[in-house]
């Protein structure tokens, strides 16, 4: 009796519950009355005594009803969900918000795609649900690549045992459902009430959009959403705290030291820059340094591709792949997660490293830092230009002005060089090289188009992209397959004012067209242009490489990389999914392609090109063999 009471005044279960509880116990209906009628004054003196301030409101509700208003507290405006009956209350609470948007996507993966492109181009709060461990399985691809990219994205799905049965292998259960997905998120918990919903919501926003960014996870039983509950509603400013940091000032004199006596300095472009905004500050560093910027593996472009003192990414996993500068003595890393992708560091042991980002649990962990600045990126290089502007002499600036000339020679050379890929004698080939599919779609883009590029290898030569005000780049940094379409979408959903292409290999396509179909039913202008050889080209030419003169060559039988036989028509698969598609197989074909999916766009309708590409190096065939598997042949019945 004692826990009813106590469930009773904290509005954990209403009057009827209070008196159905009594009676189950054995009490009557007259003293269960009566016992209510005594406890009133005390729950009025208790609702008398809850004088929430302004960022704070008390609502009673199911737990879904509570989980959205919590939502809505937390400034989330889209939802990307995969239907789960056991969410009913949550749907229910919809109806009467319609302030939060529910956008039903067919498959769990490029939905929370989706969800991640619309938090990258937005910098708005999105949750992505899921139906139990079933759903949240088929998400954990997309949460790996949040993981990876640090994007802030929140992930729920509910536990399928109810509270009460926990623990005995019912249907859709699996223990310790929460501790599947710790690998890779910052946050993950289970809401050990109903009224805990909304803490739990409140502290999953925060810990992923506390910088570093990253992914979490909450759950709660599935029984606690429709149970009624009593329990705070808080806005999310008054638990995020916002978290800009200064660099320390006396590691910014440091780094400006060595930055000014460099003989030649290198600054690495990372993907804070255009989180913060700051790189036009960027810019400005290395323009009164006369500094190269080159950019390892991210997911933006963070430093105008058009500017003299850009030098190119490294081809390799090392900055030593760089054909300029060859021997930097000083590199400053600014924003980049640094990927080391090779058993010697991504910057050599010879030159001397700064590293700024915020990003303090990962620096030190390879490289040896000699100077470390925790910082907002913005702020750091507010601080650094300064400190580095009052140290340039007379002498400094004519050195710095020299080696910016040195640059911009190396920079003009290498545009030149790779300007001569259209001379390639297969230039006008049908299939197309992938190269001169990219050379069309870089002419026909707007000005400040965003490119979503999930095609492999491919080179996205000639869009010069510029993250202040031109063309943008949102690439696939995780390398979990199918993100591409759903990222695309995500991305125009956010950005519906700016022309969005997506650039995606045939082998991703079909790890994830189904987001085809949202960007025929929100109406999403999104041009797709799928890479299609009929190939898994990466896989095939890295296998070769580990088997060089191994028997696979020899008697060109691979297993691994064909995907012909029968070709794959993705125009006839989005068709399928309610988006307006085409083949095209020759450059004059593609040009006219891309008119028509303009046009469509213009009318507010996604479009997508097949592009047939050719598949490009050693011991391809014109018709490659496939392992001799016909089950047809082997049946003993013709059924």
């Amino acid at each position: 009796m004692r826990e009813l009471v106590a469930r009773y005044l904290s509005r954990n279960i209403s009057r009827r519950g209070f008196l159905k509880g009594l009676t189950t116990a054995g009490v009557s209906l007259a003293a269960a009355e009566s016992i209510l009628d005594s406890l009133v004054p005390l729950a009025n003196a208790q609702e008398a005594s809850r004088v929430a301030p302004e960022a704070i409101k008390m609502v009673e509700g199911t737990g879904g009803e509570v989980f959205a208003e919590q939502l809505i507290a937390s400034g989330v405006k889209y939802v990307f969900g995969n239907s789960a009956s056991e969410d009913a209350q949550f749907y229910e609470a919809l109806v009467d918000r319609p302030q939060l948007r529910y956008i039903l996507t067919p498959h769990e993966g490029p939905g929370a795609a989706m969800a991640a492109g619309y938090v990258k181009a937005s910098g708005e709060p999105a949750i992505v649900m899921q139906a139990a461990v079933v759903g949240m399985v088929n998400a954990m691809g997309q949460m790996f690549n949040a993981f990876k990219e640090q994007t802030p994205l929140v992930f729920y799905s509910y536990r399928t045992d109810q509270s009460g049965r926990a623990g005995r292998d019912g249907f859709e259960e699996v223990a310790n459902q929460e501790q599947i997905v710790q690998p890779m998120t910052k946050y993950s918990w289970l809401a050990r009430r109903p009224d805990m919903i909304p803490e739990t919501v409140r502290r999953g926003f925060k810990a992923a959009w506390t910088p570093p960014h990253g992914p979490s996870y909450i759950s709660w039983h599935s029984d606690f959403n429709d149970q009624k509950t009593y329990t705070e509603i808080v806005t999310q400013d008054k638990v995020d705290p916002r978290m800009r940091v200064r660099p320390n000032p006396v590691e910014v004199e440091r780094a400006a030291k060595l930055l000014v006596e460099a003989k030649m300095p290198l600054l690495i472009a990372g993907d804070e820059l255009y989180g913060a905004k700051a790189s036009p500050k960027a810019v400005k560093l290395a323009e009164l340094l006369g500094m190269p910027v080159t950019q390892v593996r991210q997911i933006y472009a963070n430093f105008p591709e058009g500017h003299p003192l850009w030098v190119g990414s490294p081809p390799a996993a090392r900055i030593a792949s760089l054909d300029f500068p060859k021997s930097p003595d000083v590199v400053i890393n600014v924003g980049n997660k640094l990927q080391h992708n090779s058993p010697q560091p991504l910057v050599g042991r010879e030159a001397k490293f700064i590293d700024m980002r915020i990003d303090s649990w990962s620096m030190g962990n390879v490289m040896n830092t000699e100077v470390p600045l925790v910082a907002d990126v913005g702020y750091g290089l507010d601080d650094l230009t300064a400190a580095v502007a009052s140290l340039m002499t007379p002498a400094l600036k004519k050195r710095a002005q020299e080696r910016a000339e040195e640059v911009r020679r190396f920079s003009e050379k290498a545009k030149a060089l790779r300007a001569l890929v259209s001379k390639n004698p297969e230039w006008d080939r049908s299939p197309m090289l992938a190269d001169r599919v990219t050379s069309e779609v870089a002419r026909f883009a707007d000005k400040d188009a965003i490119i979503v590029h999930e095609a492999g290898s491919v080179v996205l030569h000639g869009f010069d992209f510029n993250p202040a005000g031109g063309r943008e780049l949102f690439f696939y940094y995780g390398a979990h397959l199918g993100s591409g379409v759903g990222t695309a979408a995500g991305v125009k959903l956010a950005r519906p004012n700016q022309q969005v292409i997506c650039l995606v290999g045939d082998g991703s396509f079909v790890f994830g067209p189904t987001a085809l179909w949202n960007m025929a039913r929100l109406e999403l202008p999104v041009i797709t242009v799928v890479y299609n050889n009929h190939a898994y080209g990466g896989p095939h030419s890295r296998v070769i490489e580990k088997t060089a003169g191994g028997k696979m060559v020899q008697k060109r039988q691979f297993v691994h990389d064909y995907l012909g036989s029968p070709d794959m028509n993705m125009a006839l698969i989005a068709k399928g999914f309610g988006v307006d598609a085409e083949v095209a197989e020759s450059p004059e074909q593609l040009r006219a392609a891309l008119g028509r999916a303009r046009k469509a766009t213009v009318e507010g309708k996604p479009y997508l090109i097949d592009a047939q590409v050719a598949r490009m190096g050693v011991a391809w065939a014109d018709k490659p063999w496939i392992p001799p598997i016909s089950i047809a042949r082997e049946r003993t019945r013709k059924v």
